[in-house]
């Protein structure tokens, strides 16, 4: 099997196990809505760096702020984020989670801390060590080639 197929089978068995949370923790009525994978990532780092502004949100992303802009947007039109005025700085503006972002974004959270326990509980040490290792490889390469 190629590495896009097997990349891909880890992707769906996260999945699986993010709609096996929601029925665990919400019954059979899904409670917490279904959101990207960018927008997990807006709203870890806005949990990670509360009341942190658009522009710096943008820097530890990694985007441009017109992108952090439409996402952001999107998140506080789905009521995930609140944008309050800086008492300070009136021409700035922080970003919070607001209660139901926090819900999400902890859900979210749940589900891939019960997926790495999974990954753990059904491989041994060594191959706990050789996933590390690929994963690092994963997170410390350049995104793009030559870089």
């Amino acid at each position: 099997m190629e590495l896009g197929d097997l990349f891909l089978q880890v992707i769906e068995r996260y999945h699986h196990i993010l709609i096996e949370a929601e029925g665990s923790e919400s019954g059979s009525t899904p409670r917490f809505p279904d959101i990207t994978i960018n927008q997990y990532f807006y709203l870890q780092a806005i949990h990670r760096n509360e009341n942190i502004t658009l522009t710096e949100l943008a820097r530890i992303i990694g985007v441009s702020k017109p992108s952090a802009t439409a996402a952001i947007t999107k998140l506080i039109s789905d009521e995930f984020v609140i944008r309050t005025q800086s008492t300070m700085d009136q021409r700035k503006f922080h970003l919070t989670l607001s209660g139901k972002g926090q819900a999400v974004f902890m859900h979210k959270h749940r589900a891939c801390r019960q997926f790495i326990e999974r990954l753990e509980l059904c491989t041994t040490p060594a191959e706990q060590r050789i996933l590390t290792r690929a994963f690092r490889i994963m997170v410390e390469s350049p995104l793009e080639p030559g870089e």
